[in-house]
C-alpha cells in the first residue's frame, strides 16, 4: 500500500506542478498583450499629433503664400496705377476728395536728415494737437501746394513741370557718371516740392523745401498776409492797416514774391476751412545738431545775414526746448542775445524782429523772422478765425485795457437806462394819482348835487 500511495503523490505533484507552469505562462502571455496594446495605442495617438502638427503647418504655408501673393499682386497693381498717374498728373496736385492720411504717413524721412547732412535744410515746423499728425498733414500740403502755384518763381514752376531720370534706382554707376540711363519716359519721376521729416517729438514734424531759390520766410509772409486780407474784406473791413504796417516793413524779397504773385489762382474757401487740427507754421532758415560746438557758429552767420540793415530796429528772443535736456535756456539766450548789434535795442512786447530757436530732441532749428507778433505769431487757426475787433500788434495790457474801459461803458449805460426807468415809473405813479384825485372830486360833487 505503501507505494501505490507513493505513486499517487508523485502524480499529485506533478499536476499541480503543471498547473502552476500553464497558469504562469498565461500570465507572461496576457502580460505581453497588454503591453504590446499599450505601445500600440501610444504609436497611434504620437502618429495622430504628427498628422495634426503636419497639417497645420501645411495650411498656414498655404496661408502665408496665399498672402504674399496677394500683397504682390497689390504692390503691381498699385505700381500700374501710381505709373499711369504720374504720367498724365502732377504729385504736387492734391485732390481733397482722394487724399485721405491715415496713421503714421509712409514717405517719412529719420529725424537724422535735420542734423546729420552737409546740405543746409531749410523749410517750415508744423505744431498741431498731439496724435493728430496725419489730420495735419492732409491739411497741410494741399494747401502749400495751392499757395506754392502763386507764390512760387516761374523758373522754378517750369523747372518743375519737366521730368528728370533718377539713376540712383535705374542706372549703373557708370552711367550716373555720364548722366545716362536706359529708362523709359513711363519711368521718369517729377521733382517733389515739400518733404517730410520726423521732428523726433510729438504734435510736430518738418516740411522741408529742397528748391533753392525759395525762402521759407518770405512763402510764409506771403501766405499770412492773403489770408489775412481774404478775411477783412469778407467782413467789409479796409486792408490799409496791413499795406502800411505789416507789407511795409517787410524785406525787399517778400514784397518782390507778392509783386510777382499769379494773381489768376483761385484759392477756394474749403482749402482754408478744412484747418482744424494745424496750429504754428515756423519758417525754418537752418538745422543743426544741438551741441553748443554746432550751435553758435551757425548762429552768428544766421544773425550776420538778417541784421545787415537792422539799425534803428528791436528784437526778441523765443526758445523751446522738447525732448532735451543738453542745453539751458538761460545761458543759450544770453549768449546769443551778445551776438547782436548793441545798436539794436530789445522790445519785448511788439519788437520787429524775433530770432526763433526750437530745441527737439537732439537737433535744433532757427530763423529770424520779421512781424512775428503782428501775423498772429503764424499761427494758421488764429489768421483764418481773425478776430477782426482787435489789430494783431496790440500786446496783452493794451488788450486787457480795452477790455476794462468796454465793461466800464457798460456799467455807465447800464445805470443811465436804470435811471431812466426810474423817472418813467415816478411818472407814471404822479399821473396816476393826479387821476385818482380827480376822479375822487368828481365823486364827490356828484354826492354833494344828488343829496
Amino acid at each position: 500500500m505503501s507505494t501505490t500511495e507513493n505513486q499517487q503523490a508523485t502524480i499529485e505533484n506533478n499536476q499541480s506542478l503543471e498547473t502552476e507552469n500553464n497558469n504562469n505562462n498565461n500570465d507572461e502571455t496576457c502580460k505581453k498583450r497588454t503591453l504590446e496594446e499599450t505601445e500600440n495605442k501610444n504609436k497611434n495617438f504620437v502618429n495622430k499629433k504628427l498628422r495634426k502638427e503636419q497639417k497645420k503647418k501645411e495650411t498656414k504655408e498655404n496661408k502665408k503664400q496665399k498672402t504674399l501673393n496677394n500683397q504682390e499682386n497689390k504692390k503691381e497693381n498699385v505700381d500700374k496705377k501710381d505709373e499711369q498717374e504720374e504720367a498724365t498728373t502732377d504729385p504736387n496736385d492734391y485732390d481733397e476728395k482722394k487724399v485721405i492720411f491715415k496713421g503714421k504717413f509712409k514717405s517719412w524721412k529719420k529725424h537724422s536728415r535735420l542734423f546729420a547732412t552737409d546740405e543746409v535744410v531749410k523749410g517750415l515746423l508744423v505744431c498741431c494737437d498731439s496724435m493728430r499728425e496725419a489730420n495735419s498733414i492732409g491739411e497741410m500740403l494741399p494747401l502749400l501746394n495751392i499757395f506754392a502755384d502763386k507764390y512760387f518763381p516761374k523758373e522754378e514752376k517750369e523747372e518743375e513741370m519737366k521730368t528728370e531720370k533718377v539713376n540712383s534706382y535705374y542706372g549703373t554707376n557708370e552711367q550716373k557718371q555720364e548722366g545716362t540711363t536706359d529708362v523709359e519716359p513711363s519711368e521718369l519721376k517729377k521733382r517733389k516740392r515739400f518733404e517730410l521729416i520726423n521732428s523726433g517729438c510729438g504734435g510736430i514734424y518738418f516740411i522741408s523745401i529742397p528748391i533753392e531759390n525759395v525762402d521759407p520766410i518770405d512763402f510764409m509772409n506771403c501766405i499770412f498776409v492773403d489770408i489775412y486780407k481774404r478775411q477783412m474784406v469778407k467782413k467789409n473791413l479796409s486792408t490799409d492797416f496791413i499795406d502800411n504796417d505789416i507789407i511795409k516793413n517787410f524785406p525787399e524779397s517778400t514784397k518782390k514774391m507778392l509783386e510777382n504773385a499769379n494773381q489768376s489762382i483761385f484759392i477756394a474757401d474749403k482749402v482754408l476751412n478744412r484747418v482744424i487740427f494745424t496750429s504754428k507754421v515756423l519758417p525754418i532758415l537752418r538745422t543743426f545738431r544741438a551741441s553748443e560746438v554746432d550751435m553758435y557758429p551757425i548762429m552768428r552767420e544766421v544773425i550776420k545775414e538778417n541784421f545787415k540793415n537792422a539799425q534803428g530796429k528791436t528784437f526778441a528772443i523765443e526758445l523751446r526746448s522738447r525732448n532735451n535736456s543738453s542745453l539751458e535756456k538761460n545761458k543759450v539766450i544770453k549768449d546769443i542775445a551778445e551776438m547782436v548789434d548793441p545798436s539794436i535795442k530789445v522790445d519785448l512786447s511788439n519788437p520787429d524782429l524775433v530770432i526763433v530757436i526750437e530745441i527737439i530732441k537732439s537737433s535744433v532749428v532757427t530763423s529770424v523772422i520779421p512781424q512775428y507778433k503782428k501775423l498772429f505769431k503764424l499761427n494758421l487757426r488764429e489768421v483764418i478765425k481773425c478776430e477782426l475787433d482787435r489789430k494783431p500788434s496790440q500786446s496783452k495790457q493794451q488788450l486787457k485795457d480795452e477790455k476794462k474801459q468796454q465793461l466800464i461803458k457798460k456799467q455807465e449805460q447800464y445805470l443811465k437806462e436804470k435811471e431812466e426807468k426810474e423817472k418813467e415809473k415816478e411818472k407814471d405813479q404822479q399821473q396816476k394819482q393826479e387821476e385818482e384825485e380827480g376822479n375822487l372830486k368828481t365823486e364827490t360833487d356828484k354826492n354833494n348835487e344828488n343829496k
